[in-house]
């Protein structure tokens, strides 16, 4: 079976990644610890600081639930909602080839 790769667009307005940068980073590091999380970048844009991508790589999709259920997926969560339309989000998800 293959690994499942979450890639997450999050684009804030300005003035908002400072907001919403300590709660990015932090579920990344934490996430990173997750035992069937084998990666979790965080990526901003070079030529937009407020365009950043999530490139998450999870052991399975029963990973990836379990991970949606993590104080610190929570905590990032819950602020992304708070912010509401100042932040837009869409995410893909892959099937990892080798």
């Amino acid at each position: 079976m293959s690994n499942l790769v979450l890639v997450v667009t999050v684009k804030t307005q300005p003035g908002v990644a400072e907001t919403l940068m300590p709660a990015m980073l932090e579920n990344a590091a934490q996430s990173a610890q997750e035992e069937t999380c084998y990666q979790f970048d965080v990526i901003v844009s070079q030529d937009d600081e407020n365009t950043f991508i999530f490139y998450e790589v999870y052991k399975d999709e029963q990973a990836l639930a379990e991970h949606r259920k993590t104080p610190h997926f929570l905590n990032y969560w819950n602020l992304m909602q708070e912010l509401g339309d100042r932040v837009e989000r869409s995410a893909q998800l892959y099937d990892k080839l080798s």
